[in-house]
């Protein structure tokens, strides 16, 4: 069988970079590739394999709850619309208008900002910068704030913010912390070292990075209520998340 790419004269590249969307993302294992023509070879209810695979995963990673979704970028728009709107599709239906909500405003640090952070932006939340300081992030914190992210990595590393500290400050004011931990894997131990062990109420990794999975998937881990708001909010629902759908082969 020719070389599908040699038939489109799509010319294949070296990868001397990383896991980047824009190069195809990771390389996906023999095992991986023929679970996903399995999958492919049945109907099912999309509503019920989430809910299962969802279980399963949780159990994997020692997380209450899991969700699959259509990559580490659609996690962050679910996340922040879980912290909006928390699984009320009706609420969730009038987004980007967040003008009717009590708590419209996302925290996220300066010296974290990045292109990914549209995904939080695009749902009509406002993004409030936080300067480099725990200082300046409680006093950012109040009564409209839904939600702090943080964006894991050495790139992201704050000198003297460490994410615990967030988390502390964001729990005394009733508060959930999100962590964007993309291409955080390696090390394994990262599935529940933000959760479990340091208190975040939820994180999210992409399919296509270091796990090795498909590009267009991404897990979301953490605390119930999450998991519930995202599966209310994403697809096959219809509403803001439904673009973001993954199919039962991912």
């Amino acid at each position: 069988m020719a070389n599908l790419y040699e038939e489109l004269d799509v010319r294949p590249v070296i990868n001397a970079a990383a896991t980047f969307t824009k190069l195809g993302g990771s390389i996906m294992p023999k095992p991986v590739r023929e679970a996903m023509s399995t999958a492919g070879d049945s109907f099912i209810d999309l509503f019920e394999l989430q809910e299962k695979v969802g279980k399963r995963l949780a159990q994997l990673t020692r997380n209450e709850a899991a969700y699959v979704s259509s990559g580490a970028a659609a996690g962050i728009t679910l996340c922040t619309i879980a912290a909006l709107a928390g699984a009320d599709r009706e609420q969730a239906l009038k987004l980007p208008d967040v003008s009717g909500l009590a708590k419209n405003e996302v925290i996220v640090f300066k010296a974290q900002r990045n292109s990914y952070d549209f995904a939080i932006s695009q749902t009509g939340a406002r993004v409030i910068e936080a300067e480099s300081s725990l200082g300046d992030a409680r006093q950012k914190l109040n009564d409209k704030t839904a939600a702090v992210f943080w964006f894991a990595g050495e790139h992201f590393a704050i000198p003297g913010v460490d994410l615990a500290d967030v988390i502390a400050i964001a729990e005394e004011r009733g508060v959930p912390v999100f962590v964007d931990a993309a291409a955080q894997i390696p090390y394994v131990s990262n599935f529940w070292h933000f959760t479990r062990e340091l208190g975040a109420d939820a994180v999210i990794f992409s399919g296509g990075k270091g796990l090795r999975g498909p590009q267009s998937s991404g897990l979301v881990l953490g605390r119930q209520w999450v998991i519930d708001a995202c599966r209310a909010q994403g697809a096959p629902n219809h509403g803001f998340g439904r673009p973001m759908k993954g199919g039962k082969e991912e």
